[in-house]
């Protein structure tokens, strides 16, 4: 292999390895900030406005043929406004949504509404999914080092250079 292909396979190895890494942690970020709003941010009250995105999705049953994107707004305790986005999935008519904001008081960006922040299943699986992504991607490979058989110098006094002489027949 040419040594510019095999920097080639380096450098491609080398970026999937650190996009597949931060998708990782993208996913524990976000799961890991979704549970602490829950126990450690403020609440606030929000408006929420929904609208139907795209048409119908005929491969799920009539209560999720739709998806929503749901829009809210809300006052942080210092009265500033600040606003967040999600989306749902739902049928002919707008899906329920609460309106009870979670938010950090230090970075009121990061913000969730009560269903998302509230402590569940799909908290733990983007963890773990996460997790795995990290390990796979950056553990250590163990490559074998080929271990000399030579037990005893003296049985290399007879040296067969047949394959090197062939090899530089072709020459």
């Amino acid at each position: 292999m040419p040594v510019q292909t095999k920097s080639k396979c380096k450098l491609s190895k080398l970026f999937w390895r650190i996009v597949i890494s931060a998708v990782g942690a993208a996913l524990i970020l976000i799961a890991v900030s979704n549970f602490t709003l829950y126990f450690f941010g403020e609440t606030a009250s929000a408006s929420v406005t929904t609208r139907r995105v795209g048409g119908a999705d005929d491969q799920y049953e009539p209560s999720k043929r739709y998806e929503w994107s749901v829009d809210y707004t809300f006052k942080d305790k210092n009265g500033v406004s600040h606003s967040g986005h999600t989306t749902r999935r739902g049928g002919d008519l707008p899906p329920k949504t609460e309106s009870r904001v979670y938010y950090f008081p230090f970075a009121p960006f990061i913000n969730a509404l009560e269903s998302e922040a509230q402590p569940n299943i799909g908290q733990l699986l983007f963890i773990v999914i996460g997790i795995f992504l990290l390990l796979v991607m950056n553990r250590k490979r163990n490559k074998a080092r080929p271990v000399p058989i030579v037990q005893n110098a003296d049985d290399l006094k007879d040296y067969d250079d047949s394959v090197e002489e062939l090899f530089h027949q072709d020459e």
